[in-house]
């Protein structure tokens, strides 16, 4: 069964996941913590040895920039190289990909049964897609289409500038300067995206709509705490954070797909986007359309939430047979 079959691991801060894939289908998925280097490697190496065989190829995505075959896993503290990944496991190819890379990849074949419509087509079209996740950090990828085939473009798009809609998120902004000054764009108001539209970045909106109201000890609060009283409306401040990281989200996501022209479908992947689905309605649909003169050009874009769960994988496995095919 498995003489011919290719790895692929999806590693996170804290878990990684490992797939078996024979014949192109993912046919076995094990968690193991992500721990350090040797750890990995060993986990690696033991799936090879159960298994009995080389793999074909090993893929393993992670949050990280890529350089020269090694990849800088941010949050799980570690590097891990290529050549690594042939010496614990034998596989003739092997790949280090960014996490949003395996993220665009997930959505290359996707069908009207992967996805939720916020927008547009019961099923996607062909054509390049982009996708953004809202997860620990702000994640974006494409993937672009041309003559029949996928390719992917690497970016830091959760990084761009985000400045105020409104003249009342004017003190907000200026609040959170006290919070995280590192990441303003020189003395203007704009910030990273990232440090509000983000699982780590929702706690410091949140801070920073709680001073900017006159509140002196707003306490520092988990995005999901933040979110569950949002929605409940037992808390004014959080309601307030989610509606700016909803407006802001969905305005950020229509610039993105101006620039880009993705008529293949804009993707949100990842956990907030599948466990909170009720941010994404009307005001974030309105957020997303508003272009001005092009504001019936982001109408006709067909908007989706991606629904596989494990997103990471499928995309990690998508990129292999990709890049066997070549």
């Amino acid at each position: 069964m498995h003489e011919h079959w290719n790895l692929v691991a999806d590693i996170g801060g804290t878990n990684t996941r490992l797939g078996v894939v024979s014949n192109g289908l993912l046919t076995d998925l094990r968690r193991h913590p992500t721990g350090t280097l040797p750890d990995l490697l060993d986990a690696l190496h033991s799936l090879r040895d159960e298994i009995g065989t080389d793999p074909q190829a090993v893929v393993a995505a992670g949050a990280g920039p890529v350089k020269s075959g090694t990849i800088r896993l941010t949050n799980a503290n570690l590097d891990l190289s290529e050549a690594e990944l042939h010496d614990a496991t034998g596989a003739k190819h092997t790949y280090v990909i960014n996490d949003f890379t395996a993220a665009a990849w997930s959505v290359a074949e996707v069908t009207s049964a992967d996805v939720a419509v916020l927008q547009g087509e019961a099923t996607p079209p062909a054509g390049t897609r982009l996708v953004v996740g809202p997860g620990t950090g702000l994640g974006v990828g494409a993937l672009l289409y041309s003559e029949g085939h996928y390719h992917t473009v690497s970016g830091e798009g959760g990084h761009v500038g985000l400045s105020p809609r409104h003249r009342e998120e004017v003190e907000i902004f200026d609040a959170a300067r006290r919070i995280a000054p590192n990441s303003f764009f020189g003395d203007s108001l704009a910030l990273e995206a990232e440090m509000f539209l983000s699982g780590t970045g929702l706690p410091i909106l949140y801070q920073a709509a709680g001073m900017a109201a006159g509140q002196c000890d707003t306490p520092l609060r988990s995005a999901k705490d933040i979110l569950q009283d949002a929605r409940s409306g037992a808390d004014a401040v959080a309601a307030q954070a989610a509606q700016i990281f909803t407006t802001h989200l969905g305005a950020l996501m229509g610039d993105m797909a101006v620039t880009l022209m993705p008529t293949g479908g804009v993707f949100l992947v990842g956990g907030v986007a599948e466990k909170n689905r009720w941010l994404f309605g009307g005001a974030f649909r309105d957020a997303f359309n508003g272009g001005g003169r092009f504001s019936d050009l982001r109408q006709s874009m067909n908007l989706y939430v991606s629904e596989q769960p494990e997103f990471g994988i499928v995309g990690a496995n998508n990129f292999c047979k990709n890049a066997l095919m070549r």
